[in-house]
């Protein structure tokens, strides 16, 4: 079982990065931290497609996503939805192959500055997601990020929010230890 994490924002400063990176020191499954920024996609065109097909960046990405057995996805809200640039992946991926999810288990993650947090894109890429094969297990968020922030760190210890987050994490492990042990038997 290896677990692949990632954030849906192409920001250098990203709070949903950071919550990502520290959501991930808590697994215990082996883990990969990919950056989508390091990608070179081109804004989603049929047009664009039909004339030059997929950029081997494009199909690099999709080989690299399909080879592993479940996903934390930290996403940011831009006007309660996905950011342009995620969205713009999505959209590539799925002209690949629709399902790319292949039902593999999804941890959403979502950091804000504000109160709300990022409630309504985690509700979209929950609805959404469904249409791309994929199994959302579990979702948190962090809102009011930088109230979390010590000597320039994430730090959540001793907080409300520690919990919650410990036992998603731990809710999301066993689910892809339960994974493992049937695969294991089939």
């Amino acid at each position: 079982m290896k677990v692949l994490a990632f954030s849906g924002s192409n920001s250098a400063l990203s709070i949903n990065h950071e919550l990502l990176k520290y959501c991930t020191q808590f697994l215990r499954f082996p883990f990969d931290i990919l950056d989508l920024r390091n990608y070179e996609i081109p804004m989603f065109n049929i047009d664009l497609e039909q004339e030059k097909g997929f950029s081997a960046e494009l199909v690099a990405l999709y080989q690299t996503l399909i080879t592993y057995d479940a996903y934390i996805i930290s996403i940011p809200e831009h006007n309660g939805n996905f950011p342009a640039f995620f969205k713009n992946i999505i959209d590539w991926l799925t002209r690949i192959e629709r399902g790319f999810f292949q039902n593999k288990p999804i941890l959403l993650l979502n950091a804000a500055p504000g109160q709300q947090g990022g409630k309504s894109v985690l509700q979209q890429a929950e609805k959404s997601f469904s249409f791309f094969s994929g199994n959302v297990v579990g979702k948190f968020i962090l809102p009011n990020f930088h109230s979390f922030i010590t000597q320039d760190k994430l730090d959540l210890e001793k907080t409300e929010m520690a919990k919650e987050l410990s036992d998603l994490m731990e809710s999301f492990e066993n689910k892809l230890g339960s994974e493992t042990q049937l695969e294991e038997k089939i």
